[in-house]
């Protein structure tokens, strides 16, 4: 269906082939329903048989109006978040990102509103998420991810590396209120749409698209405030279909991270900070006891032989090895 013509919010979730995971997220919206204002928009570049599951999910649900939007071209999750913002009615003023496979908590999109009706400095809001426990141990030698730009003691952080540290994992001890964040996760992310004509996802990013929700965000957070709203919750189930194996995550992750210290930081100093970082990276990887240790350690060498022959689209020509 169409987005309705008076909708003043939007919430965008984009898929591919995983319409056991959407289901719940769409139970979950249901649960705890939007404004009667919101539209939700699912950008589906999903193969015959998951979008047809999909398409029936979706006509199934009843919360707020919503469509199902067929990719037509190759999947790409930043071009597929840009298709949805080419179709949203201009009507729609607040953009609501979350992934395929979240749970929303109660007030969780009021609570994103309402910092946006009432914050005007503010360009970008986002919400707690909740992992999974396995992965939310605590990183080994905090002091040596600290000296090697890995790490920092404030949580939403843009290191001169391209390393980050959260502001959207739950802390204990942390303050009630908004906190300020260089950078969202495009798992929770809402912003306004009058930010998002000038500041689109960068379409060069094809298929998994890492730190395109980095890339967007630190480009918004130069001009508006960032903040996290610590009443607005999700939980991140991290579905395991469509994601990368252990070396291929960190071959991609050191290729991206480069890419972004390029686009965004620039200058000898910072091609200094990720070298010195994927020095900090080889050590981890190489006294970490997680099974996967091997393949990841592949992986960085993998990336390390990519940046330094610039053999990726990503990576523009140039004295990349260069400090």
């Amino acid at each position: 269906m169409p987005a309705p013509a008076n909708a003043s919010e939007a919430i965008v979730i984009c898929t591919r082939n995983r319409p056991t995971e959407l289901r719940p997220t769409l139970d979950s919206i249901a649960a705890h329903p939007p404004s009667a204002s919101t539209f939700l928009a699912v950008i589906d570049a999903s193969d015959d048989d998951a979008l047809r599951e999909n398409r029936e999910h979706i006509a199934e649900f009843g919360a707020v109006p919503a469509a199902h939007w067929p990719y037509p071209a190759a999947p790409s999750l930043p071009r597929q978040r840009n298709y949805a913002l080419d179709r949203l009615p201009s009507s729609v003023s607040v953009v609501h990102f979350i992934d395929d496979d979240v749970t929303v908590q109660a007030g969780y999109f009021s609570a994103l509103s309402d910092v946006l009706q009432t914050r005007p400095d503010v360009g970008g809001v986002g919400g707690v998420i909740v992992e999974p426990d396995e992965i939310r141990s605590a990183p080994r030698c905090p002091m040596l991810q600290r000296l090697f730009l890995l790490r920092h003691p404030e949580p939403g952080r843009v290191l001169p590396s391209g390393c980050t540290t959260s502001a959207q994992s739950p802390a204990a001890g942390a303050p009630a209120g908004l906190r300020d964040t260089q950078w969202l996760s495009g798992c929770s992310s809402s912003y306004r749409r009058r930010l998002l004509h000038r500041h689109r996802f960068d379409a060069a990013l094809a298929g998994y698209a890492m730190l395109e929700d980095l890339d967007l965000s630190y480009r918004i957070g130069q001009e508006a405030r960032l903040v996290v709203q610590p009443q607005a919750r999700l939980r991140h189930r991290r579905a395991p279909r469509n994601r990368l194996d252990a070396e291929r995550y960190a071959r991609a992750l050191t290729v991206h991270r480069r890419w972004f210290v390029e686009k965004h930081l620039g200058g000898g100093a910072a091609r200094g900070a990720f070298w010195w970082s994927v020095v900090g990276r080889l050590l981890a990887v190489s006294m970490s006891s997680d099974p996967h240790r091997d393949a990841a350690l592949r992986g960085v060498l993998q990336g390390i032989r990519t940046v330094w022959s610039h053999d990726h689209p990503l990576l523009r020509r140039g004295p990349m090895g260069a400090s």
